[in-house]
């Protein structure tokens, strides 16, 4: 095999391909990965062959070199796995980063509208939606009617939509 006898690599290949196979499926069940495990020791064996120095067993040899490649493939895909997982979890922190920048931004703008509110208009809007007073309390305590109430909340919605359109 080391002066590239085909014949000889294809014996070789024939007499441990599936034993190998076998070994393997004790380390996984992805029968998937245990095929591309055992053709990638092959590859590397043909390309190294000149260069190899077996001191032992061809066979322990490609014992050996099976399990450490399939190992390195799962560091591989362990270390790819924790690269994904670190990118998905700076993408969540910069969203929530830019969701609660933006939320805040609108609080402020909401804030600034409602101080341009006229007098009256702005203290049963407070009292009603903010406070969380029901109308008939707003009523009382401003000494107006519940219709009064209801047509300064309109305005008020009215007059914040437009606000927060020139602001936006």
């Amino acid at each position: 095999m080391k002066k590239g006898d085909q014949s000889a690599f294809e014996q070789l290949y024939k007499t441990y391909y599936e034993n190998l196979c076998v070994y393997l499926k004790s380390y996984t069940s992805d029968h998937a990965k245990i095929e591309d495990t055992v053709q990638d020791v092959f590859i590397k064996l043909w390309h190294k062959r000149k260069r190899l120095s077996v001191k032992k067993s061809l066979k322990s040899y490609l014992y050996r070199a099976a399990y450490n490649t399939l190992m390195d493939s799962y560091r591989k895909q362990q270390r790819n796995d924790e690269m994904l997982s670190s990118y998905y979890h700076t993408a969540v922190m910069r969203a929530i980063e830019t969701d609660t920048t933006i939320k805040t931004d609108k609080i402020t703008k909401m804030k600034s509208c409602i101080e341009l509110l006229p007098g009256k208009c702005k203290q049963v809007f407070v009292e009603s939606k903010i406070s969380g007073l029901k109308r008939a309390q707003v009523a009382e305590n401003l000494n107006i009617t519940i219709k009064t109430v209801e047509g300064h909340i309109t305005k008020a919605y009215a007059l914040l939509k437009m606000c927060l359109e020139t602001t936006t």
